[in-house]
């Protein structure tokens, strides 16, 4: 099960390629307008996305009490991000994008950079870096701002695999999160 999640997970933050490409070369479905399956091509990602959330609802629940050091990563993953899109505009044939695809595939799915999805960010997730009191480095996707890790603290975490943790309800995600 972990691993087809984590396969749907890599397809959700890969998808971009194909996306862009797609509204690149403007594809369409029967006599649907271009400008219309590009609108369709680009919720596809968002739609995906939302499920994956909704997926790990029965993944082991698991907290964390306290962060010895807590950081954003939001702006360390977006570059990779950015790399698709012009990846997809830089492509010139299909079977150039499915190679390439591939590619990019193996490589988010080995890196374990899966996790960080950019539409998560249109959900109202945050990516953190943090140590736990114990030493061990997590990564954490939540719903809360932390400018301290003596604020962080979480009761509802799913466990995604042993770094990786995704808050499922924000009500319970922190028992302390102050924003000063």
């Amino acid at each position: 099960m972990k691993t087809l999640y984590k396969i749907f997970l890599t397809i959700n933050a890969t998808s971009w390629v194909a996306v862009i490409y797609g509204i690149k070369e403007e594809w369409t479905v029967c006599s649907m307008p271009s400008w219309l399956f590009g609108i369709v091509l680009l919720f596809i990602p968002v739609f995906l996305s939302a499920i994956s959330i909704l997926l790990t609802l029965p993944l082991s629940k698991d907290t964390l009490e306290k962060c010895s050091h807590i950081e954003e990563a939001n702006n360390s993953f977006l570059p990779t991000y950015l790399g698709y899109f012009f990846v997809g505009l830089g492509v010139e044939k299909v079977q150039q994008l499915a190679f390439v695809y591939l590619i990019i595939f193996v490589f988010t799915y080995v890196a374990l950079i899966q996790y960080f999805n950019p539409i998560f960010l249109l959900f109202g997730y945050r990516f953190y870096n943090a140590e736990t009191g114990k030493g061990t480095k997590v990564f954490l996707i939540v719903k809360k701002e932390f400018r301290r890790a003596s604020d962080a603290s979480f009761r509802n975490l799913r466990r995604i695999n042993n770094t990786t943790f995704i808050a499922w309800r924000e009500k319970d995600e922190s028992t302390n999160s102050k924003n000063t």
